[in-house]
């Protein structure tokens, strides 16, 4: 395994892209090389030809819900929506797609750049954008860190936006009322004191209010406002979720091919994690990604399961006979597929077809739905530094699983910092203060002003002092005593530099607020919505 190295931009205006934009052209080229060489099955479907099927099917599926957004956005009037393109439904083979990927969750302006990237790329190849909602990711944190800058008092303060559990699917989210997001945008407008800033969330947030009339799921929400924010920048990629792909038979044979082959899935899925445990010297067994659970004839299989308003559920393979699999979700068992025998494959899709009729629902897990999108869909997938770090794992587990050199992908991020100054300090500073601070202590006599030193009790402490220190002691017990006398000196002459000392003491004070200011500042991880647009523009114009 070859470990790469991805390095997150720290300097404000910083972008990180892997390959070089020049380069990324002729990457595609040689993914489209690896297609045509690969040679295998999917649940019984040649690999081009379920690719194709792939292809078709999910593109069908992104244009639904482009147009529907985009509807939307014709009959509530949202502003710089009027001139969007056509969206041309027919699929051809010539047409290369470039895809990302992220949850529907609001974001910095680090992830919106992987839009700007599929969007120019598109463009330039004469391609497809695509950006895949990944709502059937987990809901950790239902709270916006919003930066309160009031220097130099500054602080960062967690606003609740959604009212998610922990979890639970981003598709299963939703608003119990429109008033939530009216409070929720007050409450931030409050905490924020830039008048650039307030502008750009108040707009922001006026069209996820206007788009609620529509709809109250999170997810569709806040996707089509963040596509209403795009399209300010000329960025109109179209936008499919997870949810939508998962429905497709396509996906479906996807899911039974890995669950007919579970056993070796799984062994080269956790061998693969080890490897890059171990390369990367990670001691947590839960990093980056937990292993698949192997306990006898019982696997866990890559993908969730849940019905509608549940929290997702591990899913598991009992193989104890591999011509009949059944999958197991909370210790039940949910179907039974057979895999002997010929026309196995329709008659399995349409047992899981009909679960999924009954309301289960089944989901990739991180792995499996790169690896379904890479693979079968696009023709280049860019990723952003973690999904990257994560996917050099998902490569291992393409070379040992389908036995081909994966398709490789493109990789960007970029820091914004907010639109404040940072102050002239640093932690040399700080460093450098609590050294003197500390001498103070133990040498008070160094920092005491003519005037102290003047006092005679200063002065006979100082000589004192110093009569202790060249005096040659003889024994344990005096170099004790010496040492007590010295230690009892310094602390007489230290209540006479008292408020110097203070002084240091909050010089040290003010020059740690300073520096929890810059860090507030210089911070990447704020709401896109938050930024001033022009700044927004200028980054998202160099990708």
């Amino acid at each position: 395994m070859k470990i790469k190295s991805f390095t997150t931009p720290k300097n404000n205006n910083e972008i990180f892209i892997e390959p070089a934009y020049e380069d990324i052209p002729g990457l595609i080229d040689l993914n489209r090389e690896r297609f045509q060489s690969y040679d295998f099955n999917i649940n019984g479907t040649p690999f081009s030809q379920f690719r194709e099927q792939v292809r078709s099917e999910t593109l069908k599926k992104a244009g639904e819900y482009t147009d529907k957004i985009w509807s939307h956005f014709s009959k509530l009037n949202i502003s710089d929506t009027e001139n969007l393109p056509n969206i041309n439904d027919s699929y051809t083979l010539e047409k290369n797609i470039i895809q990302t990927g992220h949850s529907p969750a609001i974001t910095h302006p680090g992830v919106l750049i992987k839009h700007s990237l599929v969007n120019s790329i598109a463009k330039k190849v004469n391609g497809i954008g695509i950006n895949m909602v990944v709502d059937n990711d987990a809901s950790n944190d239902n709270c916006l860190n919003i930066p309160n800058i009031n220097s130099p008092d500054s602080s960062v303060e967690k606003i609740e936006y959604h009212p998610g559990l922990r979890n639970l699917a981003f598709e299963e989210i939703r608003y119990t009322d429109s008033t939530q997001l009216p409070a929720f945008k007050e409450r931030v407008l409050k905490s924020l004191h830039n008048p650039v800033m307030k502008k750009t969330f108040e707009d922001f947030m006026n069209v996820v209010i206007k788009l609620s009339e529509e709809t109250l799921q999170f997810s569709d929400l806040f996707t089509y406002a963040r596509h209403a924010f795009l399209t300010r920048f000329g960025i109109n990629n179209l936008e499919v979720p997870v949810s939508h792909i998962s429905e497709t038979d396509s996906f479906l044979n996807f899911f039974l091919h890995i669950t007919a082959n579970s056993r070796c899935f799984v062994d080269i899925y956790n061998t693969k994690l080890r490897e890059y445990r171990t390369l990367k010297k990670i001691s947590s067994k839960a990093n980056p990604l937990p292993d698949l659970m192997e306990k006898g004839f019982v696997v866990e299989i890559p993908f969730w399961m849940w019905k509608r308003d549940e929290p997702r559920k591990s899913l598991f393979a009992s193989i104890s006979n591999d011509s009949r699999i059944s999958i197991i979700c909370e210790n039940k068992i949910v179907e039974h597929f057979d895999f002997g025998g010929r026309n196995r494959s329709t008659e399995n899709l349409e047992r899981l077809k009909t679960l999924i009729s009954n309301g289960i629902k089944i989901r990739p897990k991180a792995i499996a739905n790169t690896m379904y999108s890479r693979m079968f869909f696009s023709d280049l997938f860019v990723h952003g530094i973690g999904g990257a770090k994560y996917d050099l794992i998902t490569d291992e587990i393409i070379r040992e699983f389908f036995g081909v050199e994966p398709p490789e992908y493109a990789t960007i991020s970029a820091t914004l910092h907010l639109p404040y100054e940072p102050l002239d300090v640093s932690k040399e500073d700080i460093n450098a203060l609590k050294h003197v601070i500390k001498d103070m202590s133990h040498n008070p006599d160094r920092y005491a002003s003519d005037t102290i030193l003047d006092d005679a009790e200063m002065k006979s402490m100082v000589n004192e002092k110093k009569e202790l220190i060249t005096k040659e002691s003889h024994g344990t017990k005096e170099k004790h005593l010496t040492f007590g006398r010295i230690k009892q000196i310094n602390s007489l002459m230290k209540d006479k530099i008292s408020p110097l000392i203070k002084e240091k003491e909050n010089e040290m004070e003010d020059l740690d607020k300073k520096l929890r200011y810059n860090s507030i500042v210089t911070n990447r991880d704020y709401p896109f919505c938050l930024y001033p647009e022009s700044m927004l523009r200028e980054l998202l114009k160099t990708s």
